[in-house]
Formats: structure tokens, C-alpha cells, sequence
């Protein structure tokens, strides 16, 4: 198979303060089901969203090189955004980078990428994906054209910290594409039992806090332009409220 055509991005090692503080160690068997549920749980949620992941991705593809891309997706999981990448406008060439922190996922984000056809012959794009943490990203500063999170932010343990790695590995100029469930803005008592049931849903969820303001953080976090919108979905409960947009570093 043809490979891109530039150089691939060097992966750097975390450190070793930055891997006892943030890489944490996991329980594969735990690792193991909740990358299940999350490639084969999650199909009704991602509907909701498409149309809205949809809009979004259009305008990440129109913005994209015309060729040797560097697409970084933070929390890839199973990669169900592979899917949206599936365009005529989706430039040849683009080095797909995955970071996760569950190894488990790689197996389902790449059966993702092949169903969606992203690593055919006459794309030219290749996909990695690596072990690491959204606080401290393998990855060297200004790499990438286009950053990707969603349903990530939610999980991190530092988020202003998260939000600057993702503003460190961008280029002047590059994307960041986000799509994060939040606290509600809307109903108080909604909000009022996402922040009480935040702690049992981080043990039962990979850390998934259901309490979190994800657009103030992005728009705190140093970038040029943030367009970003909170709204609702139905019939999702604790994950109804949301934001999503685009931000330019």
C-alpha cells in the first residue's frame, strides 16, 4: 500500500513526572469491556450527534492542506469519527494520529478506519495510534493541522492542562474540532444531580466526570477564535446537555 506523502510525525516519550502524575496504571480486563461498550454502546448517541459532528467535520475539511495532513485525535477510543473523514472533501495524504489512554481501543479504531475506507490504497493516509494521556500529548509542539475530541474532556483529570496540549501540538492557524457533553445551563436541577452523581459516574465511566463547564475552559485556553455553542439533546439524560465547535489556535 502507498504511504504518505511526507514524513511521519515523531512520537516523543512522555516523562517519567508526567507519566506518575497522569498516565496511571490501568486494569486491562476493565480496559477490555469498557472499549466494548464504547464501540458497540454508544451507536444510538453517535446518531444524535451526526448531524451536528457532520456540519462540524465539513468545516475541518474545507480548512485541511490539500495534501499531508496531520489529523491528531485526543481520545480516539473506537474512532467512531472515522466515518465523517469518508467525504470528497477529505484531502489525500493525511497521517491519522490516535491518543489513548486504553490500549484496548486500538483494535475497534482501526476496524473503524477500514469500514470507513480511510486507509485505502488511493487515500494515502496511514493511522497510528499511541499510548498516552490528554495532560501531556506524545507529541512535539506545532505538528498538527487539526485536532480532534469528542467525549474526551469529560474524562481528563486536568482539563485547563488537556486544553493546552491540545493548543501546544497545533500549528498557527490548526483546528480543534470538539464535540463534549457538560453541565446543563439550562435546567437546575438537572444540573444539580449530574454534580451529585459526578463521583459514582468516574468510577463506573474511565473517569468521566458529568459536572464539567468544557466550553469556558476552551475559550480560557489561549486560542485566536473559539466557535463554540452550548445546546441539548433528548433523551440522553445525564449526557442531553452539550458543546461543540471549532477553535483556531
Amino acid at each position: 500500500r502507498a504511504g504518505p506523502a511526507h514524513a511521519m510525525v515523531g512520537l516523543k516519550t512522555l516523562s517519567e513526572e508526567d507519566k506518575a502524575k497522569y498516565d496511571l496504571p490501568r486494569n486491562k480486563d476493565v480496559d477490555d469491556s469498557f472499549a466494548r461498550g464504547m464501540a458497540y454502546g454508544m451507536v444510538d448517541y453517535e446518531r444524535a450527534v451526526s448531524s451536528k459532528k457532520r456540519d462540524l467535520f465539513k468545516k475541518l475539511l474545507q480548512e485541511l492542506p490539500k495534501t499531508g495532513s496531520v489529523v491528531v485525535e485526543v481520545g480516539m477510543g473506537s474512532f467512531p469519527n472515522a466515518l465523517y473523514f469518508n467525504s470528497k472533501l477529505t484531502p489525500p495524504g493525511i497521517e491519522y494520529i490516535g491518543v489513548d489512554p486504553n490500549d484496548s481501543m486500538e483494535f475497534f479504531a482501526r476496524e473503524n478506519a477500514n469500514k470507513a475506507g480511510l486507509l485505502a490504497p488511493d487515500r494515502r493516509a496511514t493511522l497510528r495510534v499511541a499510548h498516552g494521556v490528554a495532560e501531556a500529548l506524545p507529541l512535539e509542539d506545532g505538528i498538527a493541522d487539526a485536532v480532534i475530541c469528542t467525549l474526551t474532556l469529560c474524562s481528563v483529570s486536568d482539563q485547563a492542562r488537556a486544553v493546552a496540549e491540545i493548543k501546544r501540538v497545533l500549528k498557527p492557524g490548526g483546528r480543534f474540532l470538539f464535540l463534549e457533553h457538560v453541565l446543563s445551563e439550562t435546567d437546575e436541577d438537572l444540573a444539580e444531580a449530574q454534580i451529585q452523581n459526578t463521583p459514582w459516574q468516574v468510577v463506573r465511566a474511565d473517569g468521566c466526570h458529568l459536572d464539567r463547564k468544557t466550553l469556558q475552559s476552551i475559550r480560557a485556553g489561549g486560542f485566536r477564535e473559539v466557535d463554540g455553542e452550548y445546546f441539548d439533546l433528548k433523551n440522553f439524560g445525564y449526557l442531553n446537555p452539550t458543546v461543540a465547535g471549532i477553535a483556531v489556535a
